[in-house]
C-alpha cells in the first residue's frame, strides 16, 4: 500500500509536469520558436520512459495488493470453516448462508476488488485535489477551489442519497446467482439419476426459473443504474465544467485586478490554459470523489454478504447455529412442551474409552422434529470384539444417532458418553472420493507423509485392495501415482469397496486398539472378499432398515437360496436352515449364531429384507 501511495503521488506530479511542458508547448508554436519547440519536445519526449513506468508500477501494485487482500481473507475464512465440523453445520444445521462456495469464491473476489479499486479511487482524486488547489490558490486565489468544495459537498450528498438502494440490490444479485450456481452444479451432481428419470424437462424447467428470477433482478438492477448513471453524469462531469469554467473565470472578469491587467494578451493565453486545465483536472478528481461513493455504496453489499458469514462462522464455532424450527400442528401442546425443554448443545458429552452410553438423550433433527424423546442405549456392555445392530424403518432415527454419536448434531439434552474422536472411526452411507491419486483414495484422510510416518508402505496397500478384490485397478489406472476424476472413473462398486472398507481395514491395520464405528444404511456387503478378520478388541455398530422382533420370526428359505447362489468364496459360511422348520427359524437364534449377542432396535417391522439378511450372513467377516 506505500508503494501504491508513493506511485499516485508521482502519477499525481506526473500529470502536472504533462500539463505544464504541453502549454509550454503550444506556446513557443505560437511564438514560432523552433529551436524552443525542439527543446520542450525532446524533454517531454525523455520523461516519456519514467510516466510510463509510474503507470505500469501502479497497476501491478493494484492487481497485486487485491491479490493479497484475497490470499489473506480467504486463508482466514477457510481456517474458520474448515475448524472441526463448521462445514457440515453451516450446510446442514444452520440455515443463514445458503451458497457458502459463492460467498467463499466470487463474494470474496468481488469483495477485494471493490476494496482495492475504492482505495485508489479514493487515494489518486485526493492527491490530486491537494497538489491543484494549492497550484490554483496560490495562482488565481483561493475563491476558486472554495467553490469547487461547496460543490463537491452539496453533489456528493444528493448522490448519495439517490444510491441507497444499491447495496440492498447488489445482496439480492449475488444470492440469486449463488442460486442459479446451485441448481445448476445439482444437476450435474445427479445427472446419472437425472437421466435415468428421464427429467430433462423437468429440470430444465427448474434451472431456467431460477435463471428468469436472476434475469428479473439484473434488468432491475440495470435500470436503476441508468436513472443514477444519468444524474451522475450531469451532476458529476458536466455540471462540473461549468462550476471549474465559472471559478477560473473570476479572476479575469475581475478588471480591478492588477496582476490580470498587467499580463500581455500571450502570458494571459498560457496563465489561463494551465489555470483551465489545472482546473479541470481537479474538477475531474473531485467529480471521482463524488462517484466514488457508488463505489462504496456497492461494496458494501458485498462487505454485508462477507460480514455475515464471518458472523456465521464464529457462532458456528462456538457451537449456536440458527435454523427454522418445525412445528406439528397435530400436536401443537406437546411440540410446544417439547421445543420449550429442547436446547442445541444442552445435553453433556463426557469422554470415556470402550464406551458408548445414551442417558436420556433426545434425538432431534437439527429443525426441531423429535425422533426420539428419551434415548437410553449402552453398547459398553458387550465385550470388545462383539458387534452391535441398530435396525428399524426408514425415518426412525437410526442414521440420526451415528451423527448425535459423530458429534455432527448437536446434544438437546441428556448425557452422551462415548471415546475421544481418534478413536472411532465411521464408514459414511455414501462413498466418497477425494482428489489426488490413487494412493490419496485408499489412505484418505491420511496424506501421502502421514502414510510414511505411521510406517507403512505401497505394499500394505496393496494387500489391502486385494483383500477386497480390487488389486486390477492397480494394473488398470496405472500405478499408485495416476490421478483421475475418481468418482467417474471407478464404478459404483469399486468407489463402495474402497471408501467403505478399504479405508477401514487401514485404519485397524494401523491403529488396533482403536474402537471402530460403521454406519452405513443398505451398505452392499463384500465381506466375502477379505480374508482377515479384525482384531478381537474392536467391534463394529451397524444400521439396517428392519427390526428384529424375538417374537416374530423371518423367512429365510428364499433368502438363504439367493445368497448361497452369489457365494464366490468357500470360506463364505453357508446360512444355516431350521430343523424344525424348513422356512422359517427364530431371528435372535440367527444374530447369535452369526456372534450378534447385543442388538438395539428402534420401531418394529414383522420381517427382515433380503438386504437385510445378507447383511447378517456376512457380518461375522468384518
Amino acid at each position: 500500500m506505500v508503494v501504491i501511495a508513493v506511485m499516485l503521488i508521482c502519477r499525481t506530479y506526473a500529470d502536472l509536469y504533462m500539463i505544464t511542458k504541453a502549454t509550454k508547448i503550444e506556446a513557443v508554436i505560437i511564438d514560432r520558436n523552433q529551436a524552443g519547440f525542439i527543446l520542450n519536445v525532446v524533454q517531454y519526449f525523455l520523461a516519456m520512459p519514467a510516466i510510463s513506468v509510474t503507470n505500469a508500477i501502479l497497476k501491478f501494485g493494484l492487481s497485486e495488493l487485491k491479490l493479497r487482500f484475497r490470499e489473506r481473507l480467504t486463508k482466514h475464512l477457510y481456517g474458520k470453516y474448515m475448524k472441526g465440523f463448521t462445514f457440515y453445520k453451516m450446510s446442514n444445521l444452520d440455515n443463514r448462508i445458503q451458497n457458502a462456495d459463492q460467498l467463499l469464491t466470487q463474494d470474496v473476489d468481488k469483495f477485494c476488488e471493490g476494496l482495492v479499486e475504492l482505495y485508489s479511487n479514493l487515494t489518486k482524486p485526493i492527491t490530486d485535489v491537494l497538489l491543484y488547489v494549492t497550484r490554483i490558490g496560490g495562482a488565481l486565489g483561493w475563491g476558486a477551489p472554495s467553490i469547487l468544495f461547496g460543490y463537491l459537498l452539496v453533489s456528493g450528498v444528493f448522490l448519495t442519497y439517490l444510491r441507497r438502494p444499491i447495496g440492498r440490490l447488489t445482496v439480492q444479485e449475488q444470492t440469486l446467482e449463488g442460486e442459479f450456481r446451485y441448481v445448476n452444479s445439482r444437476l450435474i451432481m445427479n445427472s446419472e439419476e437425472v437421466a435415468f428419470y428421464q427429467g430433462n424437462n423437468r429440470e430444465r424447467t427448474a434451472v431456467l426459473g431460477s435463471f428468469g428470477n436472476l434475469v428479473s433482478h439484473l434488468r432491475k438492477v440495470i435500470l436503476f443504474r441508468f436513472s443514477i448513471r444519468f444524474v451522475d453524469n450531469i451532476i458529476a462531469k458536466y455540471a462540473s465544467n461549468v462550476v471549474g469554467w465559472y471559478a477560473v473565470s473570476r479572476p479575469y472578469n475581475d478588471l480591478t485586478n492588477e496582476t490580470v491587467n498587467n499580463m500581455t494578451r500571450s502570458e494571459l493565453i498560457q496563465e489561463l490554459y494551465n489555470s483551465g486545465r489545472m482546473m479541470y483536472k481537479l474538477a475531474e478528481a473531485l467529480g471521482r470523489l463524488a462517484l466514488a461513493g457508488r463505489e462504496m455504496t456497492r461494496l458494501s453489499g458485498f462487505t454485508t454478504r462477507v460480514d455475515t458469514l464471518l458472523h456465521v462462522l464464529d457462532d458456528l464455532d462456538s457451537g449456536s447455529y440458527e435454523r427454522t424450527m418445525i412445528k406439528d400442528k397435530s400436536d401443537k401442546d406437546e411440540t410446544q412442551f417439547l421445543m420449550r425443554n429442547l436446547k442445541a448443545g444442552a445435553g453433556e458429552l463426557i469422554v470415556e474409552d470402550n464406551v458408548i452410553r445414551f442417558e436420556h438423550v433426545p434425538l432431534v433433527t437439527p429443525n426441531g422434529d423429535v425422533l426420539v424423546e428419551d434415548l437410553n442405549l449402552e453398547a459398553g456392555i458387550v465385550p470388545s470384539g462383539r458387534n452391535v445392530l441398530v435396525c428399524g424403518p426408514n425415518g426412525c432415527g437410526k442414521s440420526s444417532l451415528f451423527r448425535v454419536l459423530g458429534e455432527l448434531w448437536p446434544l438437546f439434552g441428556g448425557k452422551l458418553t462415548k471415546p475421544a474422536k481418534g478413536k472411532l472411526f465411521y464408514v459414511p452411507q455414501r462413498p466418497y472420493m477425494a482428489l489426488g491419486t490413487l494412493r490419496d483414495q485408499v489412505i484418505y484422510p491420511d496424506r501421502a507423509l502421514d502414510m510414511v510416518r505411521k510406517g507403512y508402505t505401497d505394499k500394505d496397500l496393496e494387500d489391502m485392495l486385494e483383500m477386497v478384490q480390487l488389486s486390477h485397478i492397480l494394473v488398470r489406472e496405472g500405478g499408485w501415482d495416476a490421478t483421475q476424476d475418481w468418482m467417474d472413473v471407478l464404478s459404483g462398486g469399486e468407489k463402495q469397496r474402497i471408501a467403505h472398507f478399504s479405508r477401514r481395514r487401514l485404519s485397524k491395520y494401523l491403529n488396533r486398539q482403536e474402537l471402530n464405528m460403521m454406519s452405513g444404511t443398505g451398505l452392499p456387503i463384500v465381506a466375502r472378499s477379505t480374508s482377515v478378520r479384525p482384531p478381537k478388541e474392536n467391534y463394529a455398530v451397524l444400521i439396517c432398515h428392519s427390526f428384529l422382533n424375538p417374537d416374530k420370526t423371518i423367512t429365510a428359505e428364499k433368502y438363504c437360496q439367493q445368497i448361497d447362489a452369489m457365494r464366490e468364496n468357500a470360506s463364505t459360511p453357508a446360512c444355516a436352515r431350521s430343523t424344525t422348520s424348513p422356512t422359517k427359524q427364530p431371528t435372535l437364534q440367527k444374530l447369535n449364531e452369526l456372534g450378534y449377542e447385543a442388538s438395539f432396535c428402534l420401531p418394529y417391522s414383522p420381517e427382515l429384507s433380503s438386504t437385510d439378511y445378507q447383511l447378517f450372513k456376512h457380518l461375522d467377516n468384518f
